[in-house]
């Protein structure tokens, strides 16, 4: 998969951009919905960033290891 291209079209989100969210803490949908916007146009997007999601989750099991900064994210 191409890292830099566009999962989300309405909100111009990359699957580079969706994997560096999960990396920072992130471990569902809904946090990388939170943190990016991705998924909240239109919804077409909602399973390949799923297909993200459970890909991370299969290869670390054991979930982020990192906090994710709130105020850096604002």
């Amino acid at each position: 998969m191409n890292q830099k291209r566009l999962v989300c079209l309405c909100n111009q989100v990359s699957a580079q951009e969706i994997k560096k969210i999960l990396r920072m803490g992130a471990f569902t949908i809904a946090g990388v919905q939170k943190f990016t916007a991705a998924g909240t146009g239109c919804g077409r997007c909602v399973r390949e960033i799923s297909a993200i999601v459970e890909k991370y989750q299969e290869e670390h099991p054991n979930g982020p290891q990192l906090r994710i900064n709130f105020e850096k994210m604002e």
